[in-house]
């Protein structure tokens, strides 16, 4: 039996890969940004928002960064790679 660390536990639960597109599609178009804004621009909730965000901090999809005691997210070379990829194969949303 594998041994589970308590973290794993935490990002064990289900997230969905629209969602993780949506997010990441708001930081490409927005460039850095606050994660209320991306909660905002990806139709999220705060609470969900941070959960998806710590999930792609967690894969190296994205950077926290400090500026003036606030969090900034800006998305790093594998999340523009992850970005492209869910682009080219998940249709838009508002596209039939």
């Amino acid at each position: 039996m594998l041994s589970v660390n308590k973290n794993a536990k935490k990002v064990s639960r289900s997230y969905n890969i629209g969602v993780m597109h949506r997010v990441l599609d708001a930081l490409y178009e927005m460039g850095r940004s606050s994660p209320t804004d991306i909660a905002v621009c990806s139709g999220l909730n705060n609470q969900m928002a941070k959960r998806y965000l710590n999930l792609m901090n967690l894969f190296r999809w994205i950077e926290i960064e400090k500026e003036e005691g606030h969090n900034v997210i800006c998305l790093t070379e594998t999340g523009i790679f992850i970005h492209n990829q869910l682009h080219d194969s998940m249709p838009d949303e508002g596209s039939t």
